[in-house]
């Protein structure tokens, strides 16, 4: 006999698996993930042959905090360089997108710090910049890499000058003999109970200094 006392089960084990009129295909199914993942692949090699010598992930990003004040403290790639950052790093807006610089026109600069970071940030890149020959009916561009520097030139995988998050360093410290001998706990409550009683004390020390100056009238 079955326990009627008990709940009684609501398992869904009948899926409804065909595709039919009245379910719709309620389970989707991932038979070609293998496949997928090759086409991918294949797209990816195909958009590196044709972006080559431009990086691979596209173009270079600045350093932005992340909003609200829970994150804040952390660092992120942000869409595009404010044209203040590109201004003071000497770069124009239109050539920054002809040498894989991204711009973004809405963004500002909040402080001076974001705006150094930056600014360095597109410095070093500028640094480390090699700018193919431009096709202008053989007359020479200022701003173009020489023919050795072009033949050292290698793609890069992967993002351009990635932001590295710092590791924090733990320093030990070895306490000397007048440190371990002092007692931190009674120093502590000391120091709490002297706070709380500085008005008690005041008090005391007024009045006592009213008496005896009462006292010396007293006696002269």
């Amino acid at each position: 006999m079955p326990n009627f006392r008990l709940q009684i089960p609501n398992n869904h084990f009948h899926k409804h698996w065909h595709d039919s009129a009245a379910h719709k295909g309620r389970i989707v199914t991932w038979h070609n993930q293998a496949a997928r993942k090759h086409r991918r692949r294949e797209a990816r090699l195909a958009k590196a042959v044709s972006v080559f010598p431009r990086p691979v992930n596209g173009l270079l990003r600045p350093v932005v905090h992340c909003p609200t004040i829970r994150y804040n403290s952390k660092k992120r790639a942000g869409k595009g360089f404010t044209l203040e950052e590109l201004k003071e790093a000497g770069i124009s807006r239109k050539q920054a997108l002809t040498i894989g610089i991204s711009v973004d026109f809405r963004r500002k600069n909040r402080s001076e710090q974001s705006l150094k970071e930056n600014v360095s940030r597109l410095q070093e890149y500028k640094a480390k910049l090699i700018v193919f020959p431009r096709k202008t009916r053989g007359k020479p561009v200022t701003g173009d890499s020489s023919k050795e520097e072009c033949a050292k030139a290698e793609q890069l995988i992967g993002d351009v000058m990635p932001i590295v998050k710092p590791k924090p360093s733990i320093v030990s410290y070895t306490p000397t003999k007048e440190e371990l001998g002092k007692e931190v706990y009674k120093t502590l409550r000391k120091a709490r109970a002297d706070a709380g009683l500085v008005g008690k004390r005041a008090a005391r020390a007024k009045k006592k200094a009213e008496e005896e100056a009462e006292a010396a009238k007293m006696k002269a």
